[in-house]
């Protein structure tokens, strides 16, 4: 009894000297990030929300005021502006109060992130619709940087080029952030069903002058990046690149 009271005394003795590390926490504005947030809502009132199913019919919510709900993905187009909030989606108006999770935080959760624009109404130099960038790109082979602005709000992209440094300036809820995954180049895959190309790793992004429909069983060779669950590959009979849907590929062999 005495030997299995000092046992229990030493691992007492150790747990306190080598307590097991946890991962700490992400504080902001008084309450927890989680990865993929964007930011916090609450309502002036009591309002009601929307999901729509996969059959087209809705699902509606009510929302008390003051509730805090986070936010995810965020869409801007014709003007308006959407947020994710779990499966429901919220049009921004004068009864939504949203506060921003500053961009640097967001980033701090990705090992190796992409910065993908996805604001459908401001087009210009790099802000294009799907037009995606991280810390290892490269122009001209010249390394970017990447810094933060106004409170961590904004992101600042330099690269240079033949006319110096060029920075472009993003607003924080105008870029999706996901991760980057190193893959095998050269490693053959095969359509599992007829899919649309996309010039961007994000779903939905078609461009209008880019109607490549690939049919089932079309191969490709990867080019060794994986991007928010799309990964980079090049068509074996046309040369083109794209990003597909990973989870719509499958590995073959060689030929």
């Amino acid at each position: 009894m005495k030997k299995l009271f000092l046992v229990l005394l030493a691992a007492f003795v150790l747990a306190v000297v080598n307590p097991a590390k946890s991962e700490a926490k992400v504080m902001y504005d008084g309450v927890e990030v989680v990865k993929g947030q964007t930011g916090k809502m609450t309502f002036k009132k009591d309002i009601k929300v929307y999901k729509k199913n996969p059959d087209g019919t809705f699902d509606s919510l009510v929302v008390k005021r003051n509730n805090f709900f986070r936010t995810y993905d965020i869409e801007k187009y014709d003007g308006k502006t959407f947020y994710q909030m779990g499966q429901y989606r919220v049009q921004a108006t004068d009864l939504v109060v949203f506060k921003e999770v500053p961009i640097k935080i967001r980033s701090s959760f990705y090992n190796n992130p992409t910065y993908i624009y996805i604001n459908r109404d401001q087009i210009g130099y790099f802000k294009n619709y799907g037009q995606n960038f991280n810390k290892d790109e490269g122009i001209n082979y010249q390394p970017v940087k990447i810094s933060f602005l106004n409170d961590e709000q904004f992101l600042s992209y330099c690269f240079q080029d033949e006319y110096g440094e060029t920075c472009i300036k993003y607003q924080g809820t105008d870029i999706k952030i996901a991760d980057t995954i190193q893959r095998e180049e050269g490693v053959r895959y095969e359509l599992t069903a007829d899919t649309r190309a996309q010039l961007s790793p994000i779903e939905g992004y078609v461009r209008a002058d880019d109607n490549r429909m690939y049919l089932k069983g079309s191969t490709f060779s990867s080019l060794g990046i994986e991007i928010n669950g799309y990964l980079y590959v090049r068509n074996e009979s046309d040369s083109l690149v794209s990003y597909f849907p990973i989870k719509l590929l499958k590995p073959v062999g060689d030929k």
